[in-house]
């Protein structure tokens, strides 16, 4: 016996699925960087960020690019993985990470891992799995 899908029609707009998830996971990293920008030039409250974090937020912000672009999308994604895994790792290591944020970064590390098995999808530059 098998169930048949109410809405079968909504299927023929699957390949649509990882260009979402890859717009939606790269502007979410391009507002971080929009908010490190604005807190030191716009507020200025005298952020003071080395110049690792520097290459950090840079290599982050050009993974976000190549990804909303759908260039170079697995490295990209491998890039912003590693950089994810990282700042979960620096909050926990000084205490200011709550509950609702880890739930937050597992579902941001779901979506990189989704986009790494399943290619960019649609409107990209790499070429399709």
């Amino acid at each position: 016996m098998s169930i048949l899908n109410p809405l079968p029609e909504l299927l023929s707009y699957a390949f649509l699925a990882p260009l979402l998830l890859r717009l939606v996971i790269g502007f979410y990293f391009l507002e971080q960087f929009s908010n490190i920008i604005n807190a030191k030039y716009v507020n200025k409250t005298g952020i003071n960020i080395s110049s690792t974090f520097k290459y950090l937020i840079g290599l982050k912000t050009l993974a976000a690019l190549a990804l909303i672009i759908g260039f170079y999308t697995q490295i990209a994604i491998l890039i912003l993985l590693i950089l994810t895994i990282i700042d979960v790792y620096l909050e926990q290591k000084t205490g200011k990470i709550k509950k609702t944020k880890v739930q937050f970064y597992i579902f941001i590390i779901a979506i990189l891992l989704t986009l790494l098995t399943t290619g960019a999808g649609f409107f990209a530059i790499d070429m399709p799995l």
